[in-house]
């Protein structure tokens, strides 16, 4: 019988924390983001989820399974010091999707943040997502303003990168900004495959099966 435990158990130990050059955000929160991200993605494709309307969300395959790029953190970072709260430009970050979180209280919250931010794009399901059993992104689905939670969940995105501005309006507001690639949210794409999480290497079109969370790997592919 599945275990959601395990998936929270073997994708802290999967995650490492990285070092990226110039980085503004605290020690650790690469680590815990892209844990969340993934602990999310592992039990939306095991059935664990339900909508607004209180139905499960499908069971999946194929999902990607989340590694940080430090090239991500540095473009997502660039925006976040603007302070701007609008999206950036698509000439920015070309095939490159984003997330954009802000909160009051900057200084207390400052270690919590990527969690923070996460937590609150990822309840958009819980909260807005209706009944969509194709599980294709529609003009009906973005209308339910729950394209924070799609972008989280989309199977084919397996980067992500993230910076946070703590000093803007004189210290009382931050900007956390989160870059995925590749970007997900393409109308009439699946959000993810229906299909069940993998539980070998055969399972996955990349050939590498985390079974503990039923999430694929991307192989081959540099930061």
């Amino acid at each position: 019988m599945f275990n959601k435990d395990f998936i929270a158990y073997y994708i802290l130990r999967a995650v490492k924390s990285l070092q990226c050059p110039g980085s503004k955000l605290p020690s650790g929160q690469r680590r815990r983001i892209v844990r969340q991200h993934n602990v999310f993605r592992s039990r939306l494709i095991h059935g664990l989820l339900v909508n607004s309307e209180g139905k499960r969300m499908p069971r999946g395959k194929n999902m990607l399974r989340l590694r940080w790029s430090c090239k991500l953190e540095k473009s997502a970072q660039q925006w976040a010091d603007r302070c701007i709260t609008q999206h950036s430009p698509q000439a920015m970050r070309r095939e490159v999707g984003e997330n954009i979180y802000w909160s009051t209280g900057a200084e207390s919250r400052k270690l919590t943040v990527g969690t923070d931010a996460g937590r609150s794009w990822w309840s958009e399901l819980a909260e807005l997502y209706v009944d969509n059993p194709a599980n294709t992104l529609t003009r009906n689905v973005t209308r339910r303003a729950v394209l924070h939670f799609t972008q989280m969940a989309w199977g084919k995105t397996y980067e992500i990168g993230c910076g946070v501005a703590l000093n803007c309006e004189n210290g009382r507001k931050l900007i956390f900004v989160c870059q995925y690639n590749p970007v997900g949210n393409w109308i009439g794409d699946l959000i993810y495959e229906l299909g069940e999480p993998c539980k070998n290497n055969e399972d996955c079109d990349t050939n590498k099966c985390i079974r503990r969370s039923g999430l694929c790997k991307m192989t081959n592919v540099r930061n």
